[in-house]
Parts: structure tokens; sequence; C-alpha cells
């Protein structure tokens, strides 16, 4: 059954919308079992078997095939290679696939990256979808999993928000649907195209583990301050001054491992305290990220307002910004999204610790790492999950200085144990 996009509806034209996972596979495996698995667990998780329709009106929607979509194909290139190039290359978001995946041989492991594009999932969703590859492997049963979108009579909608700002909105609305237009995939193909010309995209990562990453949450714990509150306390110090700074958060039910966007985003502005020690710079960032975490109004305000604004209005803004489409109210949202000039805000996008297995018969996940999407209003964006006994921080930016950035945030982490 189709179903329309809603919360997901940024996602469809953004030019830079790629998430993707890194893991490290052990044991004896080849292409063609890898391929099967892959192919298992794709055919499990009917929203990346789908395709998305567009309309000449401008509604959007997933269409199930009910055949797996994917590619996957074999490729000496480092992993920070294919994941940049992905991020540049228009999604044929009409005919898929919606992932791709690629694969090498290591000395100990077989490499395998996933690269799907946003409408597919979400970073947990990557997580779920490789536990069913694993359990595919070792010849584990694996569940059907429908497509299942967030909806308004679950996390509220347009009502939900202030009548002030509803009010304005329905008004730009009506003045939209009188003036405005509706984009099609051509359109898209050309914007994304547009988007690259001048833009390049660095990726750096480093590893956290043994000694020193148990050090760092002995550290966290006695001081009552969670990791992820460390982590952001760490990139506001490097970062210097008062700087903006984006957290995705999960909004997904519990226990629920279908594929699909299950989350939300906050923001919060600090400026490191050089006064004070890190810790307790931290225990102030956990104050201001856990007074938006704990309000419903704060956590699900992002996906409510998405819901008040006409969809092919979210889409303009990326044609105004990167594609010359001149437009009053098309600009006044591109400058509300803040797809303009230079972006400085910074984003984090932490998994925690994984909830899925590291063991799966005589196959075993040696690595995961997970690089979030590098979207038009941020400079950079950090990813980080934890499996085992260690911790995987990517960084994705706009900057030649993106590896530096993320060694000196290790390096204050690593200061922090000595």
């Amino acid at each position: 059954m189709q179903q329309s996009l809603l919360t997901e509806r940024t996602h469809l034209f953004c030019p830079c919308i790629k998430v993707a996972v890194v893991v490290d596979i052990e044991g004896p495996v080849d292409l063609a079992m890898l391929d099967a698995a892959i192919g298992q667990a794709v055919a499990a998780n009917e929203i990346v078997c789908s395709t998305i329709g567009l309309n000449l009106d401008g509604k959007a929607c997933y269409r199930p095939t009910g055949k797996p979509l994917y590619s996957l194909s074999l490729s000496a290139e480092p992993w920070e290679v294919l994941v940049a190039s992905a991020h540049r290359r228009p999604s044929n978001l009409e005919e898929g696939p919606l992932l791709e995946c690629f694969a090498q041989q290591l000395d100990a492991a077989l490499q395998l990256v996933l690269v799907a594009h946003h409408l597919a999932g979400d970073g947990l969703s990557m997580a779920f979808l490789m536990q069913d590859i694993m359990r595919s492997l070792a010849g584990e049963p694996v569940v059907f999993k429908p497509l299942k979108l967030l909806c308004p009579s679950t996390i509220g909608d347009s009502r939900s928000l202030n009548p002030v700002m509803r009010f304005v909105l329905e008004r730009q609305n009506s003045s939209w649907r009188k003036t405005g237009k509706a984009f099609t995939y051509s359109d898209y193909n050309r914007m994304v195209q547009a988007y690259w010309e001048n833009r390049r995209i660095f990726i750096a990562h480093r590893r956290m583990e043994g000694e020193s990453f148990a050090k760092l949450l002995q550290f966290a714990k006695k001081g009552n301050i969670t990791l992820n509150s460390v982590l952001c306390t760490a990139m506001f110090k490097v970062k210097g001054g008062k700087v903006k700074l984006g957290l995705a958060v999960s909004v997904r039910p519990e226990g629920e491992q279908a594929m699909g966007n299950f989350a939300s985003g906050i923001s919060v502005q600090y400026r490191y305290n050089s006064s004070k020690d890190l810790a307790l710079n931290a225990q102030a960032v956990q104050k201001r990220i856990r007074r938006k975490t704990q309000s419903n109004d704060a956590r699900l305000f992002l996906l409510r307002f998405l819901q008040a604004i006409d969809p092919t209005l979210i889409d303009a803004a990326y044609f105004a910004a990167y594609d010359g489409y001149d437009h009053p109210i098309a600009r006044r949202m591109q400058a509300m999204f803040g797809y303009e000039g230079s972006p400085a805000q910074i984003g984090i996008s932490n998994l925690l610790r994984l909830p899925i297995q590291e063991l799966y018969g005589d196959y075993r996940l040696a690595r995961f790492s997970f690089i979030p999407p590098l979207v038009p209003n941020n400079a950079s964006i950090m990813g980080v999950a934890t499996l085992g006994s260690a911790m995987e921080l990517s960084l994705i930016g706009s900057s030649e200085d993106t590896q530096t950035v993320l060694d000196r945030m290790v390096q204050e982490l690593e200061n922090l144990v000595e």
C-alpha cells in the first residue's frame, strides 16, 4: 500500500542526504554469500523494496514493489571515497534502488559499505538492516517488517503548534499554492548537479576502544554525565565561541526494529567556559539538552512544524537556495531552514550503544561506523556508534580541516582519562 511522505518530505529533494555505515565482517563469507544475505535482509524490510512516486501536483509517496531493490559491487576504493562520491550522486528515487552496497576483502575481514538514501531510514535503521544481513549469513530467520512511517496520531501535527505560528504558516501556504509550483525529478537532478559544482566533502574517522574507552565511560558515570553530553562538550570546546549544535533525537517506538525515519531534532547553543573544567561544562551542556529532550513539545516540534508547511514549499527552499528559483515565499523558507551563505551550525547524531549483537554463529561484526548525511544547513556532522567495547566517531564536513577537528576532539577526550 502506498504511503505519503509527511515528516520525511525534507529528504525528498535534499542534494546531500545519504546515510552510510561501514562494517567489518569476520568469518567465512564470500561475495555470493553476502549478496544472498543482503537480498534476504532487503526483502524483509519493505521500505527498502520501495520507490518514491511523485505526482504532477507534487504529492510524493512510498510505492512498495514487492522485490528487493539494491546494488552490490566490489570496490578497492577507500570507504571514505565511496561515501563521499555517493553523496554527490542524485538518487533515482522513481525507480530505485534506495540502497547501494560496496564490498572489499581485507586481510582478516570483509568490509561492507552500505549507503542509503535517507528516505530508506535513519541511522538505527541501518543497524537493524545490518543485523538482518548478519542473521541471514548465519542461517537464522529474518522477520518481515512492513513499511511504517511516523504519523500524526503518535507524534501530533500542526495543531500542536503555537496558534500564531500556525496562522502565519497557513497564510504562507495559501499564498504559495496560488503562485508557487511543483518540482519534478528532472528539476532535482539539475539542482543536485548545481549544488555540487563548487563543493567538496571530507570524512574523518577515529576509534576509541579498550582501556581508554572504558576510562571515558567511567569518567562520565562518575560525573553523572551521559557520554553524549561529554562528546557534545568536547565539540563545543574545539569549535570555540558561541556555537549552535543540532542533535538527532530518536522517537522510535520501544522495541521497533523496522527501517524508517524515527528521528526528530533539537538544537542547543553554548559557549565553552574555559575557566571551568570539561566535566563542569558538560554538566551545563547536559542541562540544556535535557531541557529539550524531556519535553515532548521540544522533541517533536520539528516533526510537527514540517507537517504545517505545504510539501512543495519545503521542496522550493532547496531550489531557491541552489537552483536560482526566484520566489519570495521560497526564499523566505530557504532562510528559515538555513540554506544560505556558509553554514556555521554543527551537528551530532549518536546511535548510542547499538541494540544489536556482535556475534552471529560463525560471524562477527568487528566494526560498525556510522556516517550521517552532511545536510545543507550544517558545516559538519559527527556520527557516533558504540558496539561491544569500541566507539566509532566519524566527522563529515565541508572543510579540509575536518580530520584535524576530529583529532583535536578525541585528544580532549583522551586528556580526560590520562
